[in-house]
C-alpha cells in the first residue's frame, strides 16, 4: 500500500502530528503486520517521532534552534532559509515503524511528527506499508 499525505503547515516552524492519519491509512489497507515507511519529499522539513502536547512541540523547536547555530551560510540560492535545510537534514526525511495487529508500534507518548522549518507550505509525505 502506498499513499501521499498532503500536509498544510501554518507557521514558519511547526510540528504536525501525523499519527492518526497514518494509522487510518493502515486500517483502510487492512494490513495486519509489516513495516510502515514515512518519507517527506522536501529539504526544509523532516519527520521524526516524539511526544506531542503540553508544549513539547515548542520545546522541540526551541531545542532545534539551540543545536544548530546561526552561521554565515554559504547557501547561494536563498541564505535566509539555509538554517532550515541544516535542521531538516539533521533530523532526516524518513522513518520506518513496525506495524502489528493493524497498528503502528509506538511507545505510550510517541507520535509521528512532521517538523516544518520553512513554512507555511504544503508538504507531501509519502507513506508505504509493506506487509510482513
Amino acid at each position: 500500500m502506498k499513499d501521499i499525505l498532503r500536509v498544510h503547515t501554518g507557521r514558519v516552524k511547526e510540528v504536525v502530528d501525523l499519527t492518526d492519519r497514518i494509522e487510518s491509512l493502515i486500517s483502510r489497507a487492512q494490513i495486519a503486520d509489516g513495516l510502515c515507511t514515512v518519507f517527506v519529499t522536501h529539504t526544509t522539513a523532516a519527520v521524526t517521532t516524539g511526544e506531542i502536547g503540553e508544549g513539547t512541540e515548542q520545546d522541540f523547536l526551541e531545542v532545534a534552534e539551540q543545536i544548530i547555530p546561526r552561521i554565515r551560510f554559504r547557501h547561494l540560492h536563498d541564505p535566509s532559509h539555509a538554517w532550515s535545510h541544516m535542521a531538516a537534514s539533521l533530523l532526516g526525511p524518513s522513518l520506518t515503524i513496525p506495524v502489528s495487529g493493524g497498528k503502528l508500534i509506538l511507545g505510550t507518548w510517541q507520535s509521528i511528527m512532521l517538523v516544518e522549518f520553512d513554512g507555511p507550505r504544503e508538504r507531501e509525505v509519502h507513506v508505504a506499508v509493506i506487509p510482513a
